[in-house]
C-alpha cells in the first residue's frame, strides 16, 4: 500500500448526530441510531486514517438544511480536499433529496476539483475510498 506524507483530506457528509432523527436510519440502526453510526464512522476514519487519508466528519441535519449547507460551505472552503464522500443516509431517502442536491451544488461550486464519492453506510467508508483511490492500495 503506497502512503504519501500528506495526509490526503476527505470532507464526509452524513447524518451523525441527526442519525436518530431519520427514521430509516432508526430502523436500519436501532433507537441509537445516533451513537451506532458515529460509532462506526470511527472506526471507518481510523482505517482511513491507517491508509494515508483524513476523514473529516459534518454532520447533515435533514430538519435544517439551511445551517446545513452553511457548515458544509465553511468546511468545503477550510482546506483542500481530494474527495467528498456523501453516505447512504444524506442520498438514500427520497425526504432528502434537495438536501443532497444542495450538497453536491456546494461541492460543484466551492470545490470542483474534489472528487464526489459516496458510501453505503459510515462503516463502508474506507470501501468508498479503495473504489476511488485504487492507485493507494496497491
Amino acid at each position: 500500500m503506497a502512503m504519501s506524507s500528506e495526509p490526503k483530506y476527505i470532507l464526509s457528509a452524513g447524518l451523525g448526530r441527526f442519525a436518530s432523527q431519520d427514521a430509516n436510519a432508526a430502523k436500519h440502526f436501532g433507537p441509537q441510531a445516533s451513537e451506532k453510526t458515529r460509532e462506526l464512522l470511527a472506526t471507518s476514519i481510523a482505517k482511513a486514517h491507517d491508509a494515508g487519508f483524513e476523514v473529516i466528519g459534518e454532520d447533515v441535519n435533514p430538519s435544517d438544511p439551511d445551517d446545513t449547507i452553511k457548515r458544509f460551505a465553511a468546511q468545503l472552503e477550510s482546506r483542500k480536499w481530494v474527495a467528498v464522500n456523501v453516505g447512504y443516509g444524506v442520498r438514500g431517502n427520497k425526504e432528502h433529496t434537495e438536501l443532497f442536491e444542495r450538497v453536491l451544488e456546494a461541492c460543484r461550486t466551492v470545490r470542483p476539483e474534489a472528487k464526489i464519492i459516496f458510501s453505503n453506510g459510515p462503516d463502508e467508508v474506507m470501501a468508498a475510498i479503495k473504489r476511488n483511490f485504487p492507485e493507494d492500495f496497491q
